[in-house]
């Protein structure tokens, strides 16, 4: 008899292919949950970027006298430019904050759905002022879903993630 025939006990001819037949699935079910909520995770900072950012767009390009592209409601001395190259979306459009916000939500997920808001009270895109002067609150909301590839096979295929951001007009 040879060293490693010696070594083989009968009977347990094949134990380590059933051992790596039960670990497997259980190992792949961890790592796809894993991959999952790393892409929740880099979804939600980019929605949360993406929020931050395009308040910050809206505060610095508001409707200011000295402005060339002002977006928004008017203040009271903003100059209107016809719509250019230059101005896509000149105030009162609110469109060039939502394209700032999905600039910045690659990562978000699908659909990407922007609200766009001035004044204290807001809900959704209804303003409760009608101007962007100095001290008005600006809110951006970004609302998105990603989907999950482990949860979908416990029938919950997509997570929301929203994120607002409210800051104050200061041109």
């Amino acid at each position: 008899m040879t060293m490693r025939n010696r070594l083989r006990r009968p009977g347990h001819r094949g134990q380590s292919l059933v051992e790596f037949a039960i670990i497997l699935p259980v190992f792949l079910l961890i790592v796809v949950g894993i991959l999952d909520f790393g892409r929740v995770v880099w979804a939600t900072s980019a929605v949360t970027n993406a929020a931050r950012e395009a308040a910050r767009y809206a505060i610095v390009h508001g409707g200011s006298p000295d402005n060339a592209c002002p977006v928004g409601p008017p203040g009271p001395e903003t100059v209107i430019p016809a719509a250019s190259d230059d101005c896509p979306h000149p105030s009162p459009s609110k469109d060039s904050i939502r394209e700032q916000a999905k600039h910045y939500a690659i990562a978000g997920g699908r659909p990407i759905v922007v609200t766009v808001c001035y004044g204290d009270e807001c809900t959704g895109d209804t303003n409760t002022e009608e101007t962007n002067v100095r001290g008005t609150p600006v809110t951006v909301g970004v609302s998105s879903s990603v989907s999950l590839t482990l949860m979908s096979v416990l029938g919950f295929g997509e997570m929301a993630i929203h994120s607002e951001h409210t800051m104050v007009v200061n041109h």
